[in-house]
């Protein structure tokens, strides 16, 4: 199960580039932060209301805050306040076991860098971690949770760990049919899971822009896919890279919820809609979700 305190990244990292959807340039600052005080994004492009001690910047990473799930997991305040494609940093969290830190957002999204959450992954490995003393927010599954549409669903069934049972099919290209199983516990496969990239199909891409979605998109930041071949000159990182990067948007989605799951996940062609529906009904099971958000709350240190 890994860490039983709370942590927190041990120094600030920063990144920066383009911005998967707006395809505007965004930059974000990761700074450590006080234990219970969770995954916070503040958008500091925008000014502060200096009257008010409640920082209407901020956005708590929760699955009540997701407003929009098309491609990506947009978070928003109740002050109308978002920022877009937030899952690869939060895989990034789950995967390092990072419970507590305020990111800086200035831009409408987080840097979509490679399409994957390697470089996240190494950048916080680097930096280290800070163990608090409080205990992490532990979600343990203790009867079945089955959210479905159509031929897809996602089960979480009770374990005594953490695991994930994953399959996609797009029988139409390429990608074909991937199914996997993992658990975090295992390095090899953390490793694998962070250096996934996101992908697409070439007849995607002008509905995707239409949409105002895609529009930083190439072929150094996403795997492009038309029918049996890869348009990238970079070849494929791993044998199910596919499946590998739908499972890291699922643990993404996930760790919305701010702590880990103890259960067995079993999902069938996962996407951010069906993620988030999985994410609230954990959270109304366990119970662990503060439904009091009516406010932003504010920002503190540790």
């Amino acid at each position: 199960m890994g860490a039983a305190q709370q942590t927190t990244l041990r120094s600030s990292v920063e990144f920066e580039g383009v911005g998967l959807h707006s395809g505007k340039h965004c930059h974000i600052a990761i700074h450590p932060a006080r234990q219970d005080y969770g995954l916070m994004f503040r958008r500091v492009d925008i000014a502060a209301d200096t009257s008010s001690v409640v920082d209407h910047r901020c956005i708590e990473a929760r699955p009540d805050n997701v407003v929009r799930s098309d491609h990506g997991t947009t978070l928003a305040n109740t002050y109308g306040v978002s920022v877009e494609t937030v899952e690869h940093l939060l895989a990034a969290f789950a995967l390092m076991q990072i419970d507590n830190a305020r990111i800086d957002v200035t831009g409408p999204e987080l840097p979509i860098l490679d399409g994957s959450a390697v470089h996240f992954v190494q950048a916080l490995s680097s930096t280290g971690m800070t163990t608090h003393s409080a205990p992490r927010k532990i979600h343990k599954i203790h009867e079945a949770i089955r959210v479905e549409h159509g031929d897809r669903s996602i089960e979480i069934l009770p374990a005594d760990r953490f695991s994930i049972d994953i399959e996609i099919d797009f029988e139409d290209c390429l990608i074909g049919r991937q199914t996997l199983s993992l658990s975090l516990e295992d390095p090899l496969e953390v490793e694998r899971l962070a250096k996934s990239r996101t992908f697409c199909r070439l007849n995607e891409i002008d509905a995707l822009r239409e949409a105002g979605l895609g529009r930083g998109g190439s072929l150094e930041n996403s795997i492009v896919v038309n029918g049996g071949e890869l348009l990238n000159e970079e070849r494929l990182r791993d044998p199910q890279e596919f499946v590998l990067h739908k499972a890291l948007d699922l643990i993404g989605d996930l760790y919305l919820l701010g702590g880990p799951i103890i259960g067995a996940v079993q999902a069938n062609k996962p996407g951010h809609e069906l993620n988030r529906r999985a994410a609230l009904a954990i959270a109304e099971q366990t119970q662990v979700l503060d439904v009091d958000n009516q406010s932003a709350p504010t920002a503190a240190l540790a």
